[in-house]
């Protein structure tokens, strides 16, 4: 995807635009057919450098090229005048259609990008709302390719931390809630948002200390602990009145440990959110700490503050493994193998494919191994920072 610069003149906030709108990096800021939805979002966009894909480019400059053309047919409109023309960013304008395709990952990660760092923008419950369901929709469709990508993600990608944090503990609490005792299948949608909004309160914060390799000054103290409280308030504020969703966003680092039955349903799920919090944060890198490897940060799930077995780590390990897919392991002939999928028992063999081979080096060609043979047996888990190979999931995903 080739990506083109783009001037920030024609951007006003309620014009459908006719590109989606990109980062340096090729990630969706604002989707094609969407509205920057106010003054604030744009100016937080203007803030950054922005890009479009060439392709989609090519539309405006050649409306903002007719506009110039016209102008010099005009006869009476005078250099200044043409020079001052600005390029058409409104789909109605343009006559142009929205492109009608699923979304992908990086336009879904956009979108959370965008409404977890500002409560305050029009329709945001509703777009929140709209974003959680495809979200769950594509975990729903590939569990493990959802899994595949943000393990891998969280011990390879330090930047946007918060934003990709919040997803990966969505989705575990999405494929761990249904083991919680007293299940209640509309207990889903305040899960779900819980885990994906539990930072609210400290998105800028978050990214912050990610990159800091200093101790925590006083005031990002006072600011951690009370997170949990602003964030409930922000939400409150931006129009959620469910009971559960708030009480699982404000306890979601003080849920009392114990039997899950003796809690209340907000507090049980606050408790799977809490454990799912500290298993993919230690899968994460941070300038100060290197990422664990998947079966040491399952430890930090499976027990709680006083050392003892957790059932809500417990049941979010039931649905990973001591591996989920994402995690790299070692295996006995020494090769480094990335782990694919889940199995449905911790004695099941892995899926995984060996890319580095016991010398270090990356093999030729990537190998899918059978873990039930001894040859291929998974002897450890490997931290992340260990791994300079940046592997292609997709392809990868087509060998198994």
């Amino acid at each position: 995807m080739k990506l083109v610069p783009i001037s920030p003149d024609g951007l006003v906030p309620g014009h459908p635009l006719p590109f989606s709108l990109r980062d340096v990096e090729g990630r969706v800021l604002v989707q094609r057919g969407a509205p920057i939805a106010d003054r604030h979002q744009l100016s937080l966009l203007l803030g950054r450098r922005l890009f479009v894909e060439e392709g989609e480019s090519e539309l405006v400059q050649r409306r903002l090229n007719n506009q110039v053309d016209m102008a010099f047919r005009a006869g009476d409109t005078t250099l200044g005048a043409i020079a001052a023309l600005r390029p058409e960013y409104d789909l109605r304008t343009l006559e142009a259609r929205p492109v009608e395709r699923p979304l992908e990952w990086p336009d879904l990660e956009g979108r959370a990008r965008v409404l977890l760092a500002d409560t305050q923008a029009p329709g945001w419950l509703g777009r929140l709302d709209e974003l959680g369901d495809t979200m769950l929709a594509r975990l729903d469709r590939q569990p493990d390719g959802t899994l595949l990508r943000f393990v891998h993600m969280a011990g390879t990608r330090p930047e946007d931390y918060s934003t990709h944090h919040a997803i990966l503990v969505m989705m575990l609490c999405a494929l761990a809630g249904p083991r919680l005792h007293g299940w209640d299948d509309a207990w889903r949608r305040p899960l779900t948002r819980a885990a994906l909004t539990m930072n609210v309160g400290m998105v800028p914060l978050q990214n912050e200390l990610v990159r800091q390799s200093t101790p925590l000054t006083a005031t990002q103290r006072a600011a951690v602990e009370g997170h949990a409280t602003r964030g409930a308030g922000l939400l409150q504020a931006a129009g959620v009145d469910d009971a559960l969703w708030l009480e699982a966003v404000r306890h979601h680092h003080s849920a009392p440990s114990g039997p899950l039955a003796t809690l209340a349903p907000g507090l049980r799920l606050a408790r799977l959110i809490l454990r799912a919090d500290r298993y993919a944060a230690r899968l994460s890198a941070r300038r100060n700490r290197a990422a664990l490897s998947a079966k040491a940060a399952a430890q930090a799930a499976f027990f709680d503050e006083g050392g003892h077995p957790d059932e809500a780590g417990q049941a979010l390990l039931a649905e990973t493994g001591l591996h989920p897919p994402g995690a790299w392991v070692k295996l006995a002939c020494g090769e480094i193998a990335l782990v694919m999928k889940r199995q449905p028992n911790p004695r099941a063999p892995l899926t995984v494919v060996s890319l580095i081979n016991r010398d270090g080096m990356p093999l030729a060609v990537p190998a899918v191994r059978h873990t039930a043979l001894p040859k291929f047996k998974v002897e450890a888990g490997v931290p992340s920072g260990e791994v300079k190979l940046q592997p292609n999931l997709e392809a990868l995903q087509k060998l198994v």
